[in-house]
């Protein structure tokens, strides 16, 4: 067998005649060949060709045949595949010089997989190929769904380049069936047309699509179109709903909805006892609109992944249960003494140093406080709080805590991110046992529960690492051993001492 390394996602192989790419040490079966034998005479016909996909419908599709065809061996075209996709991936994964066939599918896989110039190519080369405007190349992107991985920004640019025929024909889709079906049937046929959409554009770009073409559509036609597609679409989770009806609401208005707005806009939908107001640019709970009301029917509030820097106006939510505030810039947790019935909270990756007001909650089962990084202590209280089970600290600054919470920091692997150590102590720990002390950034927990136990005996001895390794390199004996100083290493100690005794007189 024989392989050829492209990088450290892709190898090629050679097995049993035929040519397999791998990527990450799992194969990739994807249909390939080798364009070939082009004619002397016909080199000038190549010229303009800007891409493999241009020149394999110059050259006559009997190229896709059996190698047999073409007189070349399974070696020889082992080595021209390799040839190939190690130019490719020289260039950054320029999907103009593999076949179209294999290039994006390819580069979606190895971007899947982790390789970071994958990751970064693989929306700007759909976007660029898109725009190139090769017939064939667009019917493949569309066709095959890639257009769906782009966002309605990147599809907007597109139009700007007037480079997005799909949304013409998706146009053209619409007005038949507004023209020609009865109201009655209108929802069965918007229905098909919509799955066309999420295959091929993807459901979050649905919101933008309707709008854009709106422009083509009679008034009495914009608002069948916008309410078939509302009452296709409300109740799957995937869509955005809540862009739909901020795009549509001129549309929509004789249709009753319990909107949740702020600064005029619409940015959430009541659902029961549970209100999500994830990714709404909001900055000031008091501010959120319509709520007069319903601050006691809300049992779950979710405000993560928004600008809110303080809980000033979470107090009107007296019967909430959970509350997510994660990815916020909040600082103070100021009110939220208020929320006697909470049972869960999470504030991740926000800005908190004190959480002194959380022992009012007696009733809190779930803390998450993962990724304050300014949280250096797991305060004594917390030990007198009968239903906290669970206290989530990953990322913290854990450098204090006392024995009666210590079940905290031991578990959900909060020990993992203990921070009162040094990198002397690493150095000496990773020496000493052989083995590491973290993984990514995360400490192990034999190496914490050392951390514990051998720095109060150093302390005891009032002695460096210096004096340790001095000790131990030069006797080769341990100088500390169950947690306590051997004989040797205290007379080795002592002997320094009045060595330094000796000297100073």
């Amino acid at each position: 067998m024989k392989e050829f390394k492209i990088n450290d996602f892709l190898t090629l192989k050679l097995q049993n005649n035929r040519t397999n790419i791998y990527v990450k040490n799992r194969v990739f079966t994807q249909c390939m060949y080798l364009l070939l034998n082009i004619p002397v005479d016909r080199i000038r016909d190549y010229d303009p060709i800007d891409s493999i996909d241009e020149a394999a419908e110059v050259l006559d599709r009997s190229l896709e045949g059996s190698r047999s065809q073409h007189l070349i061996t399974p070696e020889e075209e082992f080595v021209g595949h390799c040839s190939n996709i190690q130019v490719w991936a020289e260039n950054d994964y320029d999907t103009r010089i593999l076949h179209r066939n294999l290039a994006f599918p390819l580069l979606k896989r190895l971007s899947d997989v982790g390789d970071p110039i994958a990751k970064k190519k693989f929306k700007e080369e759909i976007a660029l190929r898109y725009s190139s405007g090769h017939t064939t190349v667009n019917m493949f992107l569309s066709q095959n769904g890639y257009l769906k991985y782009l966002s309605s920004e990147e599809l907007e640019c597109l139009l700007d380049d007037n480079k997005l025929p799909i949304l013409g024909e998706i146009s053209i889709g619409f007005k038949r069936i507004l023209d020609s079906i009865e109201d009655n049937d209108l929802d069965k046929y918007i229905q098909g047309s919509t799955r066309y959409l999420k295959k091929n554009l993807g459901i979050h770009n649905i919101p933008f699509v309707i709008s854009y073409i709106l422009k083509d559509f009679s008034e009495n036609n914009r608002k069948k179109l916008v309410r078939s597609v509302f009452d296709c679409l409300k109740t799957d989770k995937k869509f955005p709903l809540i862009n739909y009806l901020n795009n549509n609401q001129r549309y929509l208005d004789k249709i009753e909805l319990d909107t949740v707005k702020y600064n005029d806009r619409i940015i959430g939908l009541m659902q029961e006892q549970i209100l999500n107001l994830r990714d709404q640019n909001i900055e000031n709970i008091k501010q959120i609109e319509n709520l007069e009301n319903r601050y006691k029917k809300i049992q779950e509030l979710d405000l993560s992944n928004n600008n809110i820097k303080d809980l000033d106006g979470i107090e009107n939510f007296t019967n909430l249960r959970t509350l997510n505030m994660n990815n916020n810039k909040i600082r103070s947790i100021k009110n939220i003494e208020k929320l006697k019935e909470l049972r869960s909270v999470s504030f991740r990756n926000n800005s908190i140093s004190e959480i002194q007001e959380i022992k009012e909650l007696t009733q809190l089962e779930y803390l998450d406080l993962s990724g304050n990084t300014k949280i250096g202590k797991i305060p004594g209280f917390m030990n007198e709080m009968e239903s906290l089970t669970v206290l989530k600290l990953a990322n913290c600054s854990i450098k204090e805590f006392s024995e009666e919470v210590a079940r905290f920091f031991w578990s959900e692997q909060n020990y993992r991110y203990f921070s009162d150590y040094s990198q002397d102590d690493v150095r000496y720990y990773e020496s000493a046992h052989r083995e590491m002390a973290s993984s990514n950034n995360q400490l192990y927990k034999k190496f914490v529960n050392w951390i514990f136990k051998f720095k109060p005996v150093m302390l005891e001895l009032d002695v460096t690492y210096r004096d340790i390794v001095r000790f131990e390199r030069s006797t080769s004996k341990r100088a500390i051993r169950n947690w306590k100083a051997t004989k040797d290493f205290k007379k080795w100690l002592f002997n320094k001492k009045q060595t330094s005794i000796t000297a100073f007189m």
